[in-house]
This record gives C-alpha cells, sequence and structure tokens, in this order.
C-alpha cells in the first residue's frame, strides 16, 4: 500500500528503500518470491537498508514446516540485518563505533573476523582466517540490551536449509524481475490451481418401492452393479496468475462416469436388456483457504444421470422397470483437509433439486410424485509426486419418491382398483467407490 502511495515501481532501488522505510518506519525492507525450476523449489529474499547495498540470498527447499529450512532463513536474514537498529538514518559513517557501555567494544583481531561462505554441500560455514591460532580471541560480553546486534545462530545441522546462491549469482530471473512482496502461497496442495483425473469406477444400483397399506403385489425390484470410466477436474483459472487476488478462488468443476456392458435379465426369460447407464455434472466454485493449508468449497452444478433400457431386443419380453433420466439442480459444499506433506482427507455433500426424472413419472409408469435427493463423497488424496496423485474415493446417492396423482396410472393400478395408488413411492440408490490418476498442478 505504502509502495503505491509514494508511486514507486515494483523495482526497490536506492531512492525508493530510502523513501519506503522512512514512511515506514523502519530501518530495512525484506521482499522475494518463490519460484520452480527443474521440479526443484527456491526461496529468493532480498534485504534492502537505507544507505546500504541490497543483499540477498536464494534456499532450495521441500518443505516450509522443516526446523532446518525456517532456521536456515532466520540466520540469513539475521546475519543481513545484523547491526540495522544501530543507525537508523542508514548512515555508515555517521555510525558509532560504541554508545556509551551498551556496545561492545572490538578486541583484538576483530578485524580479522573469518567471512562466510557456502561450502560444497550447502552448509554456511565460516572459512578460517590465516594464523588464526595465535591471534587474540575476543572476550565474551555480558548480554546486552536489546539494542545490541545479534549474532546469527548456526543453521540446524540436521536438517540443514542448503544455500544455493546469492545474490550477485545464478538465478539472474530472480534478482532482475523480482515482483514487489508478493509470496506464492498456492503452491501448497490444498491450493492447487487445477486438477484433472481419470480412472474406473464400480457402483450398485437399486430402486425399491414401498406399497400402500395391505397391497403385497409390489413391482420386482431393480438391482445392478457394473463397472464405469471416470473422468473429473476442477480449474481455478485467476490462481494461476494471482493466488491472492479476490476471485482466485472462483473456478469450474466437471464430472462424466459411463458405465459400460451393463444389462439386466428379464424375470422368467432367457433375454436381457442392455442398460445406459451415465451421469455427469458441471459446475462453479467458490474455495475458501482455511488455515495454512486446508480448504472449503461452496458450488452449484447441472447435474443429469440416467439409467434407460434399451428393449429393443426383446422381441414378446416385457422389462418391468421403469426408465429414470434425473435432470437437477444441485448446490453443495466440499472440505479438503491434510494430514501429511503426500495425504489429504476431503469430503461433501449435495442436494438434488430434480425438475424432471424421465418416463417413471409418465401416465403410463407410476405418475406425479415429489421427488428430492441428496449425494455425498469422501476420500483421500495420496500425492505420488508433485504434479501427480491418486484419488480414491466412496460414493453415495440416493433419490427419494413420494407418488402424488390422484388417480392411478397404468402402473401404478396393479390390483385394478381405480381409486386408489398402489405403489406410494419409492427409493433410487446407489453406492460405490472410485480410483483415479490426476495430474495437478
Amino acid at each position: 500500500k505504502e509502495i503505491a502511495r509514494l508511486n514507486l515501481a515494483g523495482e526497490l532501488d536506492a531512492k525508493a528503500t530510502r523513501k519506503l522505510t522512512t514512511k515506514l518506519g523502519a530501518v530495512a525492507v525484506i521482499d522475494g518470491k518463490v519460484s520452480k525450476t527443474g521440479g526443484k523449489r527456491f526461496l529468493h529474499l532480498e534485504v534492502h537498508r537505507r544507505g546500504q547495498a541490497d543483499a540477498g540470498f536464494t534456499v532450495e527447499f521441500k518443505t516450509t514446516t522443516s526446523k532446518g529450512f525456517r532456521r536456515g532463513v532466520h540466520d540469513e536474514i539475521d546475519k543481513k540485518l545484523e547491526g540495522a537498529g544501530d543507525d537508523p538514518a542508514g548512515d555508515d559513517d555517521a555510525r558509532p563505533v560504541a554508545d556509551d557501555d551498551r556496545k561492545r567494544k572490538p578486541a583484538p583481531g576483530d578485524d580479522e573476523r573469518p567471512a562466510r561462505t557456502a561450502s560444497d554441500d550447502g552448509e554456511t560455514r565460516r572459512k578460517p582466517a590465516p594464523a588464526d591460532d595465535d591471534a587474540p580471541k575476543p572476550r565474551k560480553s555480558a548480554p546486552a540490551d536489546d539494542d545490541e546486534p545479534r549474532r546469527a545462530r548456526k543453521a540446524d545441522a540436521a536438517k540443514p536449509a542448503r544455500r544455493v546462491a546469492d545474490a550477485n549469482d545464478g538465478d539472474e530471473t530472480a534478482v532482475r524481475k523480482r515482483k514487489r512482496a508478493r509470496s506464492d502461497d498456492s503452491a501448497e496442495p490444498a491450493l492447487i490451481a487445477a486438477r484433472v483425473g481419470a480412472g474406473g469406477s464400480v457402483a450398485q444400483r437399486q430402486l425399491s418401492w414401498s406399497a400402500r397399506s395391505g397391497f403385497t403385489q409390489v413391482p420386482p425390484r431393480v438391482l445392478t452393479t457394473a463397472g464405469a470410466g471416470r473422468i473429473d477436474g476442477e480449474l481455478y483459472p485467476l490462481a494461476l496468475s494471482d493466488p491472492h487476488a479476490g476471485l482466485a478462488g472462483l473456478g469450474l468443476a466437471a464430472s462424466y462416469d459411463k458405465t459400460f456392458g451393463l444389462a439386466i435379465k428379464v424375470p422368467n426369460q432367457t433375454v436381457s436388456a442392455p442398460i445406459n447407464q451415465s451421469h455427469y455434472a458441471v459446475g462453479v466454485r467458490y474455495r475458501l483457504g482455511i488455515g495454512e493449508s486446508s480448504s472449503l468449497a461452496f458450488g452449484l452444478d447441472y447435474a443429469r444421470r440416467q439409467y434407460v433400457g434399451d428393449r429393443s431386443g426383446l422381441g414378446s419380453a416385457t422389462l418391468d422397470m421403469p426408465d429414470v433420466n434425473y435432470t437437477a439442480a444441485s448446490p453443495g459444499a466440499w472440505l479438503r483437509v491434510p494430514v501429511s506433506s503426500t495425504i489429504a482427507v476431503f469430503g461433501g455433500a449435495d442436494g438434488l433439486l430434480i425438475f424432471n426424472t424421465g418416463a417413471i413419472q409418465t401416465n403410463m409408469s407410476y405418475g406425479a410424485a415429489s421427488v428430492y435427493g441428496l449425494e455425498g463423497t469422501a476420500g483421500v488424496d495420496i500425492g505420488l509426486t508433485k504434479q501427480i496423485g491418486l484419488r480414491i474415493a466412496l460414493e453415495y446417492s440416493q433419490i427419494m419418491f413420494s407418488f402424488t396423482a390422484k388417480s392411478p396410472t397404468l402402473a401404478n393400478n396393479r390390483d385394478g382398483d381405480p381409486t386408489s395408488l398402489d405403489v406410494s413411492g419409492a427409493t433410487d440408490r446407489s453406492i460405490g467407490g472410485t480410483a483415479m490418476l490426476c495430474l495437478m498442478y
């Protein structure tokens, strides 16, 4: 905000740094970015101090939760800022060597203090100065006030953050084209910008009936189990350019599932009827980040689900089964929570506001009805690599019918009594699971 108010460029030069730090009442400004090269992630930070040359460093990391990474970044910044609080004006020539008795006076040999360098294995060490063995050792000073510059601690030897390059080495793109104060939190697995998956599913579908009291000629239950192919995905296009934009959580989602080779045998006959079973959904999402890595998404889908028999090859045989072809609006919510760096659990539920059910509500079938439904899913995402993962989920769908026709229809008048409905309701239930290989960005 202050950069915008001061009308400064995104690149902070010495003049811009002086204006910004004065406005903020600070002695230094730190900015940086996260970049990816060849599957590796790098953090580049630049320290701008008034009256000082810019000092930066780059580290390679796998996870930001590592103590070695955090301590390594802390120590490097601590070193770059050493003595920054001594001179609020940023003038090196005017900086005093001692201020009363609170500053440590330089001990003999301090001017030969060894410089820090990056070793081949990436761990920061001190290079010993020549003839350092005979040089007098600096006295240890007593704990000083907060004004005394702190010494940088050694990096955690167990989990060191590997030093890759200094501000003047390597990563010229990060140095020359650095954007102001922008981190890349969208790299976290829970806040992916795009995902597409393909795999298989298996589900059991059951259509059962509720008859009026005392009626025993209930229609036969429909029960089939089959495998299917599945593709689905989600895309948050604005998160690709700026994950922190106000509309970065706005996205699209779609899925399609098609059963192959499904047929149902006609009772007491030798023939079977092929079944066309499929469902798809497409809709919008708005995703909210929760904490550092979890997310909650809300959405509205347009959904279709059908189960239709092909009776062309049955001859004189009759398949006593109503076809369904549902059309619905489906509002829902979905939660995703990582439990480790490679595993996340997710779950969601949505309602089905059904507009049409197909042939089951015609006068030749069971007639008018009030219909409602719900769906739920729960599963786990397993990261195989940074861009490839395995998604395993359980799925449940249930659609309820309550027939409301004032007079019985052809299929709903099995006892010949035109004054009452024989079947009062139906339940169309599907239970299954899916496994998909997913690509993520």
